[in-house]
């Protein structure tokens, strides 16, 4: 089973150092009564890019050759490895194609597209987009760079854990949302390496449960259905990559459902000043619904995974005031 050594991952971080964020810590509000005694929040949602993204998508383009620099590069996504990859692209000079299933939100599509990238809707989910574009990449000879099931993206996140170890030494339990398990499995290899005793704890929309289905089995399901208002955690299925290192290294995974998520949501906006999608928010929501007890840890951490949520509606009533 691949697993990112400590090596690897100081490489890699080195490679993509000047091109991304160290992302701070946040306590949560000293005088409140709503939120776990020690929680900080890794606000990993001021990323470049928005989200914890931007670590794989340089990983993968740092390292093309000359000539897959020239042919250019195709990605899929629900929103956040296109934006990623789209920014990457930019950065270094490499043109790329990002495919977006056509219930993408109008934000993340124009948030892409300002990047200068080609964008391509198809197909009712972020699976339906990923055939397309790797079927896209195959016939043009371009780089298909997957949002979770390559080694070069566990690589990438596998960065945000040994920095999250740095940051907080004495972290005693982690909290780490699920989509396809790109994060959650090179987190958690990375800081398992560090620190076994660490619990590490994934949260997955009730909608959208792909990673704990395949847990429960113990082979790769390919869900019937997904229902969540939490796009970007909402893969019909994981891959055989993340589900072994998730089985290996992550202690449990939880459900929340979409209220728990969008109350979790405006916690973080009125609590923390914090804007963010709804899968940003799905770690606050494991501990506030009941999911996790954190009363046994000492010195938890809640990763927020992506801020890419749409505020034009926040703005337009302030112009309208304006005017």
């Amino acid at each position: 089973m691949f697993t990112p050594t400590l090596d690897t991952i100081a490489a890699v971080r080195a490679r993509i150092q000047p091109w991304v964020r160290r992302t701070p810590l946040m306590p949560v509000p000293a005088l409140k009564n709503d939120g776990p005694s020690g929680l900080r929040l890794k606000l990993e949602n001021l990323q470049v890019s928005g989200s914890f993204k931007a670590r794989g998508a340089f990983n993968h383009m740092l390292q093309l050759t000359p000539e897959q620099r020239m042919r250019g590069v195709v990605a899929a996504s629900g929103g956040n490895h296109g934006l990623a990859v789209a920014y990457a692209s930019t950065r270094l000079g490499v043109a790329a194609t990002i495919y977006l299933p056509e219930t993408a939100s109008a934000d993340r599509v124009a948030r892409i597209k300002a990047w200068g990238t080609t964008v391509i809707q198809y197909g009712s989910n972020p699976n339906d987009a990923l055939q397309r574009a790797q079927e896209h990449g195959e016939a043009e000879g371009m780089v298909y760079i997957h949002p979770f099931d390559a080694e070069r993206t566990v690589e990438g996140t596998a960065t945000l854990g040994v920095e999250l170890v740095e940051d907080v030494p004495d972290v005693d339990c982690v909290l780490i949302a699920i989509g396809g398990g790109g994060l959650i499995s090179g987190m958690a290899a990375a800081i398992k390496q560090l620190r076994p005793n660490i619990t590490i704890i994934g949260v997955e929309p009730v909608g959208a449960p792909s990673m704990y289905a395949a847990l429960q089995a113990g082979k790769v399901v390919d869900l019937a259905e997904i229902t969540t208002i939490a796009d970007t955690l909402a893969p019909r299925h994981v891959c055989e990559l993340t589900r072994s290192l998730t089985a290996k290294y992550v202690d449990d995974v939880v459900l929340v459902d979409d209220h728990a998520i969008m109350r979790a949501a405006r916690w973080l906006w009125r609590e923390c000043n914090q804007l963010v999608e709804p899968a940003g928010a799905a770690s606050i929501a494991a501990f506030q619904s009941g999911a996790v007890d954190l009363s046994r840890y000492q010195h938890p951490v809640a990763l927020i995974c992506g801020g890419n949520a749409a505020a034009d509606g926040v703005f337009e009533r302030y112009e309208a005031a304006i005017r």
